[in-house]
């Protein structure tokens, strides 16, 4: 699964050059000394990007009509036999001709369901809009003392957003942008919301390969020379491994 991580997940998600980078040994920013601690930055802003890529419905096998997510696929249960997942709905599977459901493209906007939680989920709240996963999100940014996005991208020597890049001047908000949002906005605007970008992006492979690098029983402190022997070519992913479960 580490090795899933750093040549399958990692390219895809913050793009190949980036991943390839880091993966090399080039961390600018992400050097923790002894064990690692997930980071803010990461944990309560970046690494929450797939937030907006959840779909509103979701078909888990052939049989099942498309089910919203709540509350038909509420959890906190055993999961009905009737949506036991058959992975070649959601993940591209060797062999199989027939594309999956994608997920939504990273941007800043949260489908219907996650801007209004179930009771099951939030509990009782004070107000109405504490239901939403984005005002949750945003006020966990502010509890723990995250940096504007802005700034974290002039820290990191990067280009940062303009105003009409963020979009949202018009609605009033004047101050920089919370990096929750800041991470969205820039995968939409920079990088069609196919990918995280600059900043998003070298938040989450910096600490992700470092959390592997520093694990002391990873493949890559015990043999970094390993590669996968299946499929033939060494490119084994997240689809290999579904399909190789599925057949043991």
């Amino acid at each position: 699964m580490q090795c899933i991580v750093l040549h399958d997940f990692l390219p895809g998600l913050v793009g190949s050059e980036l991943a390839a980078t880091i993966r090399d040994g080039e961390r600018r920013f992400y050097r923790p000394r002894g064990a690692p601690v997930l980071p803010v930055e990461f944990a309560d802003a970046a690494f929450r990007y797939g937030d907006s890529q959840i779909r509103e419905r979701y078909r888990l096998n052939p049989g099942m009509t498309p089910t919203g997510l709540f509350p038909g696929l509420v959890g906190f249960s055993r999961v009905p036999d009737a949506h036991v997942a058959d992975w070649t709905q959601l993940f591209d599977l060797p062999g199989r001709s027939r594309a999956p459901q994608r997920s939504r493209r990273i941007d800043g906007r949260l489908v219907p369901s996650l801007v209004h939680l179930p009771e099951q989920i939030t509990g009782d709240v004070e107000a109405e809009e504490h239901r939403s996963l984005a005002i949750r999100d945003l006020q966990r940014g502010v509890a723990t003392g995250l940096p504007s996005g802005e700034a974290v991208a002039v820290a990191m020597g990067e280009d940062p957003l303009d105003a009409a890049e963020v979009g949202v001047r018009e609605l009033g908000w004047t101050w920089e942008t919370p990096l929750w949002f800041y991470v969205l906005k820039e995968a939409e605007v920079r990088c069609r919301g196919e990918r995280l970008g600059a900043v998003g992006g070298r938040i989450v492979a910096e600490v992700l390969t470092a959390v592997i690098d520093l694990d002391e029983t990873s493949y890559r402190a015990c043999d970094p020379s390993w590669t996968p022997s299946l499929p033939a070519d060494g490119s084994f992913g997240l689809g290999d491994l579904l399909a190789f479960a599925a057949a043991s």
